[in-house]
């Protein structure tokens, strides 16, 4: 399987530049000094009840849930948030994937909480549900994110359309940590069953100049709630410098092919691009065999990988991944 860039060492950064640009936008867009609210310690529960009403507003089902003080502060980028603590809240331990060590939260310092997305789904009986992700960083007064090695934690809630309105059905408040500057990425859903849908991020880490190297990671609902099912590592990496050793750069896609399965059906990721002799650390021990053995310095490959689910193991990547080489 492909190298873990994480047991490596292989510092987190996902650009720089933009990350500043965030942080210095937010100190020049007010001069509020924000407060954070506090709340019962029911925001962390998985089984509380709730009901919100037609239509469904994704800013308000996230305030429904975190009641602390809500911003949405003025400037050339949106920063909109829900800032609060939880005295009572018990701590609880997560994964930062860019740390090797769990972190705590609710945050000792206050929590601020932002929506990402609204997701909309509709199964073949008629079920009509939307699922909203957040994300969840330390409080700030000036509400910046601007950890560099510091993931956002993400959350995922979902809610059914029932005749009283739209109902809470499965909550995780924080599953685990993806991202930089205190910002996970986006997720995108991805159909791995029929009427099953998962949520795939693109999570890219590596040191100061690159190379740059691409994580796979999905988040699908599993006994009884959404938890990580899937991390396919080093699917991309940039080119980064030549004079450091850096030659072989690729990209990818992913994709489920239909099949019997019912549910959780394979995950093919397909890799493309570069590959030279001096710089394929980056593959598994079979796959650079197979690249010494064509006899060639360099050139043009495609890899494509199938990752089978494995019940409480989750995802894994098969040993049988194909290659070909021009």
């Amino acid at each position: 399987m492909l190298l873990d860039f994480n047991s490596i060492k292989m510092r987190f950064l996902v650009p720089l530049l933009v990350g500043i640009c965030v942080a210095t936008g937010s100190y020049a867009q007010t001069d509020i000094v924000l407060k954070k609210k506090a709340v019962g310690d029911s925001v962390l529960s998985t089984t509380r009840e709730l009901i919100l009403p037609e239509p469904f507003n994704g800013q308000k089902a996230l305030l429904a849930l975190f009641p602390g003080r809500h911003y949405n502060l003025p400037g050339s980028y949106k920063n909109e948030m829900i800032n609060w603590s939880c005295p009572r809240c018990k701590v609880q331990n997560y994964k930062d994937v860019n740390e090797d060590g769990p972190a705590a939260f609710p945050f000792a310092n206050g929590t601020a909480t932002r929506l990402m997305n609204i997701m909309d789904f509709k199964d073949s009986t008629g079920l009509e549900y939307k699922v909203i992700s957040f994300n969840h960083s330390e409080f700030d007064e000036d509400g910046i994110q601007v950890s560099r090695f510091t993931g956002g934690l993400l959350g995922l809630a979902k809610f059914v359309k029932t005749d009283a309105g739209w109902k809470l059905r499965m909550y995780a408040p924080a599953i685990a940590a993806y991202g930089a500057f205190s910002q996970c990425p986006t997720p995108t859903p991805i159909q791995i069953g029929q009427d099953q849908y998962a949520f795939m991020m693109r999570h890219a880490n590596g040191g100061p100049g690159g190379p740059f190297f691409t994580d796979y990671y999905m988040i699908a609902g599993n006994n009884g709630t959404y938890q990580q099912v899937m991390a396919a590592f080093g699917s991309e990496k940039t080119q980064g410098d030549p004079e450091e050793g850096n030659y072989s750069s690729w990209t990818s896609t992913y994709a489920v092919p239909a099949s019997e399965k019912k549910f959780f059906r394979d995950v093919l990721v397909t890799l493309k691009g570069n590959y030279d002799l001096r710089d394929i650390a980056g593959f598994s021990t079979d796959v650079q065999a197979k690249m010494k053995k064509a006899g060639k310095k360099a050139g043009k490959f495609v890899l494509v990988e199938r990752y089978v689910f494995k019940g409480a193991k989750g995802y894994e990547l098969q040993p049988d991944s194909q290659l070909k080489l021009n």
